[in-house]
């Protein structure tokens, strides 16, 4: 069985930043310090993976990424009393149709933010989802 993005989990990541709920990126420095940032730009993006839009070049995100590719992601919304906790590996997105992709799919604030398309595109293949009634992890052979 692989790790499929449930319906409620796809819909409200979809429409986290419409909700005022936009989720947080987790990783690593290569000095072993934190990078946290809110994305209004997280997108599901396939069965199992998010996406995010990454304004700047150079981005303490984008060289987390680069020394350490495993990060987090998290949705909170507790009026909804839902909560997910995303873990997975991100690579930046070289081929140009999924980059216009990830950038159509996401907020038309975050768009207007980035009109000439100068940002990267990430991509997050999800190993686990836990959470508000949510507990999947891909299996080693998928």
């Amino acid at each position: 069985m692989s790790l499929v993005i449930p319906d409620e989990v796809r819909e409200r990541v979809n429409e986290a930043l419409n909700e005022g709920f936009p989720l947080a990126f987790h990783a690593v420095s290569a000095d072993s310090q934190p990078i946290v940032s809110f994305r209004g730009s997280a997108q599901t993006h396939g069965d199992d993976s998010l996406a995010i839009w990454v304004r700047s070049d150079p981005s303490a995100t984008l060289e987390a990424i680069a020394q350490n590719p495993s990060v987090a992601m998290t949705y909170t919304n507790m009026p909804a009393r839902k909560f997910w906790i995303f873990r997975g590996q991100a690579s930046l997105v070289t081929d140009e149709a999924q980059r216009n992709q990830i950038w159509e799919g996401q907020h038309p604030l975050e768009q207007s933010r980035d009109e000439q398309r100068t940002g990267k595109a990430v991509v997050v293949r999800l190993d686990s989802i836990q959470g508000s009634g949510v507990d999947l992890r891909r299996e080693s052979t998928d």
